[in-house]
């Protein structure tokens, strides 16, 4: 060996008895150092074929979801905005159709069933009880004798889309009868900056003037106001639309029943269903909604419906019943009812006044409360006192301060007992000695007062027209209601009596106006009660409905997911919007 080519390193310690040796001739590089040639370099960038395709098909999948994603997202934002604009008034029938469908419907009905006189027209537009105006009147008033001529009536309605709507007494106040293209809004104030919910003034147009719509109303008070079975073992009756309650009442005398719902003078069934109303015997027998047994309903696909049997409880299912009280007319036509009855109790009444009306609202409270068994616990405040005054139509002078009117029905012990605990409980609050009626005629006139409240308010004020609007609040929340609306009536400058169902938390307000301007602070003080109702975690309306006056104000109350399933049950029972459209559901004018 060359010794001179080689060189002893030092041993490691951790190679005791090892000799590792290091050459000092030429170095040889590590494989893995060596620079890559270019021709080399050039086929390491180059993708297989199945690379290619593999690469090509991730991306195309990822692409293709995107887009079914992004299209999905797509269709979901046009369904909620024609979710949103669905059940509009508008009404879309050619004149082609329009004249079809008439021709149709001449054929269908005897002369006597079909009105088409500017005069019948023009009395069944709208109300002169409402503050809404009318725009424009029926195409056609139809007169239906049964179920099965509304079946027919609806199913060639459906054929050519001809909007129907509803119409009992005429009494209903928030436009629930106003033909379909009549609406709350006016676009030319929209545009002025006053926003959504600004309503048409009602000295726009007068009678006379309004257009022919293309539209068909069907009235059920002239052929359909029939009673067709009173079961009086078992507390119901059985009735068309077209019946009047205080007329069902004069017939049940005969069996010693009542039917206990009592919105006004002049209401019918079918409409006292349909706006879900009650009156002054709710504090004690609930509304329209607690005293319906069954409904048969015509639907816009041409379907009866019967919603349930005779019994007054059952477990079979939803009670799709309620469903249809208080839709307005908007989910289908009601042809025949089936309502709870109630024994035909021996009453008495009686009237106390308070210095205000905050203490006359906190008695109500302490009565509901303790359980004192009224029938009807009304409340008039000081102006409501004058104008029942002025009107001398009770045959007596009343306190001029805010007034309860009592009702107590039971047996005379019961009265006498109720009486003697509403007077310690009146007497707590400042109330005046309880006026207590000892007589038939005592009885009648003392409740005169209550029952000429709303003429009172129309004659109070010389040439004026009435907005008549309702609220309802938890009973608790009464007090706080009542003195502030009061303050706001009076700032306001208007005259605006009130008078409330109290004893459930109902409060009506009667503001008088006479010009644009006075319509308009009306309007103001209407939408501060509303908002003020709400805030108390009580509703728009009590028992009036919702019509075209209150819609824009479900939303606040409801949530939108509540109103956006209102408008699917709508588009499902009525996909072409032919039953009463533009009414009860809110409206997005995109």
């Amino acid at each position: 060996m060359n010794m001179s080519r080689v060189t002893f390193l030092r041993q490691s310690p951790r190679r005791m008895g090892g000799v590792r040796f290091q050459t000092t001739g030429p170095k040889r590089q590590h494989p893995l150092s060596r620079p890559i040639p270019s021709n080399s370099r050039k086929e390491a960038q180059k993708w297989s074929t199945g690379t290619l395709i593999s690469l090509t098909g991730f991306v195309g999948g990822a692409l293709y979801m995107y887009g079914t994603y992004d299209g999905a997202k797509r269709a979901r934002e046009e369904e909620a905005k024609k979710l949103k604009t669905f059940g509009g008034s508008e009404v879309n029938v050619t004149e082609e159709q329009w004249e079809d469908a008439m021709v149709e419907l001449r054929d269908l009905l005897p002369p006597e069933c079909l009105s088409e006189d500017k005069e019948i027209l023009e009395s069944k537009a709208g109300s002169s009880w409402s503050y809404h105006p009318v725009l424009e009147t029926p195409g056609a008033v139809i007169y239906p004798r049964s179920t099965s001529d509304v079946l027919s009536i609806v199913q060639l309605a459906n054929k050519y889309s001809i909007p129907l709507v509803p119409y009992s007494g005429g009494t209903s106040l928030e436009g629930h009868f106003n033909a379909p293209s009549s609406s709350p809004t006016s676009p030319s104030h929209e545009k002025a900056g006053h926003g959504k919910g600004h309503h048409e003034s009602p000295f726009a147009q007068k009678q006379g003037e309004w257009k022919r719509g293309r539209s068909w109303t069907l009235s059920f008070s002239e052929y359909m106001d029939r009673i067709l079975e009173v079961h009086e073992g078992d507390l119901d009756v059985v009735v068309q639309p077209g019946v009047g309650y205080e007329d069902l009442n004069e017939h049940l005398k005969a069996y010693k029943l009542l039917f206990p719902v009592d919105p006004g003078p002049g209401a019918l069934i079918g409409g006292m269903i349909s706006t879900g109303c009650s009156g002054t015997n709710a504090v004690r027998y609930g509304t329209m909604r607690e005293n319906v047994l069954n409904l048969t309903v015509v639907t816009a696909d041409g379907q009866i419906v019967k919603t349930r049997q005779r019994a007054k409880k059952s477990s079979a299912g939803p009670d799709l019943g309620r469903l249809f009280i208080g839709a307005e007319g908007t989910l289908g036509i009601i042809t025949e009812a089936t309502l709870k009855l109630a024994p035909l109790l021996p009453t008495s009444v009686g009237v106390c006044s308070f210095n205000t009306f905050e203490e006359a609202a906190a008695t109500v409270t302490d009565l509901i409360q303790h359980g004192v068994g009224v029938q009807c616990l009304e409340l008039l405040d000081d102006v409501m006192m004058q104008a029942v005054n002025k009107s001398g139509g009770t045959g007596r002078t009343w306190d001029e301060r805010p007034s309860l009117f009592i009702k107590f029905a039971g047996t005379d012990q019961q009265i006498k007992n109720d009486v003697a605990q509403t007077s310690k409980i009146v007497s707590t609050h400042g109330g005046s000695k309880f006026i207590f009626a000892r007589s038939e005629k005592e009885k009648e006139d003392i409740w005169a007062a209550r029952k000429v409240a709303l003429y009172s308010a129309i004659d109070f004020v010389p040439g004026c027209r009435i907005w008549t609007t309702d609220v309802c609040v938890p009973i608790s929340k009464l007090p706080t209601l009542a003195k502030e609306t009061k303050e706001d009536i009076t700032a306001s400058g208007l005259v605006g009596p009130i008078v409330g169902h109290a004893g459930d938390g109902n409060f009506h307000a009667l503001l008088a106006f006479r010009n644009e301007e006075e319509f308009r602070k009306a309007e103001g003080v209407v939408d501060r009660m509303v908002k003020r109702a709400q805030r108390l975690e009580g509703t728009c309306t009590g028992e009036h409905g919702v019509g075209i006056g209150k819609r824009d104000y479900l939303e606040a109350e409801l949530g939108s997911e509540t109103i956006n399933l209102m408008r699917k049950i709508k588009r499902l029972l009525d996909p072409k919007n032919i039953m009463n459209p533009g009414k009860l559901i809110p409206q997005d004018s995109e």
